[in-house]
């Protein structure tokens, strides 16, 4: 499954070995990294899991659609989650601003998106373009299950309590202005030597998508209150 989606995303075919490396890239952080390689191995408590303990048979059941609740319909199918709705849609408008077509995620695309490799028509790695798939992609994904994490868990389903459209944008884009905050952290050579990450990398990878950009220096690493190009929006309760 994630072989073939990642060929939509990429040049090649990965092989078992190239996806497994890939959730362990220095570009994936910690707690992504482990939330996909948890995916990866089915290791969560999900679905089917569920079906044959007595008296907890309801919990692999999606309390939103009544569908078997896999992370793959978390993430991917189950067409009446708010959140997913509303943070994919996000992730593909902030992509608009830049680029052209948003690819067709998948629930493979999600677990192999670090192997996202999109070339120019010379065949050349586009390095930002790569990185921002990669990016959107697995963070977005992370922050649907922990919303649902918190609708299950902390909220026990109890639907007054569900998180609003405006809470799951501001959630989201607070997360992905954090990882762009993150980024030019990362770029300090005097502080990560030569684990930091090239600024070049960083301007590709994140330039075109920022907020009032014409205002901006070229190079905007060091400059104070670079944000993403999609506004938070007024707390309230519009669900």
């Amino acid at each position: 499954m994630t072989h073939h989606a990642v060929r939509e995303i990429s040049t090649n075919t990965p092989t078992e070995s190239q996806i497994w490396k890939s959730i362990r890239d220095k570009d994936i952080p910690k707690n992504i990294h482990g939330f996909l390689w948890k995916s990866l191995h089915g290791a969560y408590c999900l679905g089917d899991f569920w079906c044959n303990i007595l008296n907890f048979e309801h919990r692999g059941t999606c309390q939103l659609c009544g569908g078997i609740e896999s992370m793959e319909h978390i993430l991917v199918d189950c067409e009446d989650s708010c959140a997913r709705k509303v943070i994919c849609t996000l992730a593909e408008k902030l992509w608009h601003l830049r680029e052209a077509d948003w690819p067709n995620i998948r629930y493979g695309t999600i677990l192999g998106c670090n192997l996202a490799n999109f070339v120019d028509t010379q065949k050349k790695r586009l390095e930002g373009k790569s990185r921002l798939f990669s990016i959107l992609t697995c963070e977005s994904a992370h922050l649907i299950w922990k919303l649902r994490c918190e609708r299950v868990i902390k909220f026990n389903n109890e639907e007054d309590k569900f998180h609003s459209k405006n809470e799951i944008c501001n959630r989201w884009i607070l997360t992905i202005n954090k990882r762009l905050k993150y980024d030019k952290i990362l770029t300090n050579t005097a502080r990560y030597g030569k684990r930091a990450l090239k600024e070049s990398l960083v301007l590709q990878t994140w330039s075109g998508v920022l907020l009032d950009e014409d205002d901006l220096p070229d190079n905007w690493i060091k400059h104070a209150g670079v944000l993403v190009g999609i506004l938070p929006q007024r707390p309230g309760h519009n669900r």
